[in-house]
């Protein structure tokens, strides 16, 4: 029979893709998980993994386990919350339209199995929030904020666009082609600033703003982690003195709770 510690620890080790991953989202060690999925390998009479140095990848195998297991752990965790009738503590959860959630979605899920007495609500105000993924330049008023990586900007075009085939991009380069505007990101200012190009769209989110451009209505200024986040764009870094960059993490309300809550969260991302 398979135990339920042991399926958390399969369930973070697919969300996080490695093992260490896994044990710092369970607050084991990375022994502890690795022997854990072993055994149930041995149970099941089947890989659960194919490992490489891109990550976990799960098997055929793994890709039922965790379909099942997600279904089971999550009824257990409500049918506890029931029986216990624990009130569910809602969190406001506010997420800046510069930053895409993509990233951060499997440590929301983590922290949600190992809190099943949280419920996440998205808000799209601002002041609600108890926690928010944000910019530096950006922290929602009466919070702290908890840093967690800083990145340059370049630019983003699309796959079949003659600037593709440039390691680097000059400011000369973009003068004959439309721009799409980000007017809700504080670093795009460095860039309409210094250079003054045809606007051809005003996106208001960044992962409508990668649509934009993968259907060929313009370049812009984006982050160069978003080269992962959309099949049909490439981002290509700028060349020059013009170099924007940016850091993002997570804000928390100024209360003892969220505090924690926050930290908790940002140990549970994995880039």
């Amino acid at each position: 029979m398979i135990e339920m510690t042991p399926l958390r620890y399969f369930l973070s080790a697919v969300d996080t893709g490695t093992f260490t991953g896994a044990a710092h989202a369970n607050q084991v060690s990375q022994p502890s998980v690795s022997a854990a999925i072993q055994k149930m390998e041995t149970h099941l009479g089947g890989k659960l993994f194919l490992r490489s140095k891109a990550g976990l990848e799960p098997t055929t195998l793994g890709v039922e386990l965790y379909r099942m297991a997600s279904t089971i752990v999550e009824q257990m965790q409500s049918l506890e919350s029931r029986l216990l009738q624990q009130p569910r503590k809602i969190i406001r959860i506010f997420c800046r339209p510069d930053i895409l959630l993509a990233p951060y979605a499997a440590a929301l899920n983590t922290l949600g199995r190992n809190m099943p007495e949280l419920q996440f609500s998205f808000t799209n105000m601002v002041e609600e929030c108890d926690l928010s993924f944000s910019s530096q330049d950006c922290i929602p008023v009466g919070h702290k904020f908890l840093p967690l990586k800083t990145e340059q900007y370049g630019v983003a075009l699309e796959r079949n666009h003659p600037l593709v085939h440039s390691s680097t991009i000059s400011l000369d380069d973009l003068k004959n082609y439309p721009i799409i505007a980000r007017p809700y990101c504080p670093t795009a200012n460095q860039f309409s600033q210094a250079v003054t190009l045809p606007i051809a769209a005003n996106a208001i989110h960044d992962q409508q703003l990668l649509d934009l451009i993968a259907a060929g209505l313009g370049v812009a200024l984006v982050p160069l982690s978003h080269a992962n986040a959309h099949a049909g764009i490439m981002v290509r870094a700028l060349e020059g003195d013009l170099q924007a960059h940016r850091t993002i993490g997570v804000t928390y309300r100024k209360t003892v709770f969220s505090r924690d809550l926050a930290g908790t969260l940002v140990g549970h991302i994995v880039y």
